[in-house]
């Protein structure tokens, strides 16, 4: 039991990491994976919904109001930024430039004090992702 929950932590401190981090990072990060930068916010995806729903159930109160709500506003934050329409947005120059980013990585920095925190687990570094 306690595995899923260092699991979920684990997989949902790294992604917000990648969201946390400078926009420069970030796009090394996507270049060092071959991967477009939509990606961020796919790893962010994968993780949220799931992750929340586990820690609730094994660990009742671990993330605290406020960390569901970051997580909560970075899913929107996201979501709104989705969609053809908003295409410039997913390339380098919108992750270096576009202010809806640097909304996205304040949220996430605040989630990730969040969750470190909890002091479960040490929370990783971009450059180990």
């Amino acid at each position: 039991m306690i595995a899923d929950v260092s699991v979920c932590l684990s997989r949902l401190a790294e992604a917000l990491v990648l969201l946390a981090a400078p926009a420069e990072r970030q796009h090394d990060w996507c270049e060092r994976h071959t991967l477009p930068e939509d990606e961020l916010a796919l790893e962010f995806d994968d993780v949220y919904g799931w992750s929340v729903w586990m820690l609730d159930e094994q660990r009742p109160g671990l993330l605290t109001t406020e960390v569901k709500a970051l997580l909560d506003g970075i899913d929107r934050a996201l979501e709104a930024m989705s969609g053809e329409e908003h295409a410039e947005v997913w390339t380098c120059e919108g992750l270096m430039s576009d202010p809806r980013w640097q909304q996205v990585r304040i949220l996430a920095r605040r989630a990730v004090a969040g969750i470190t925190e909890l002091g479960v687990f040490p929370v990783p570094d971009i450059a180990s992702l």
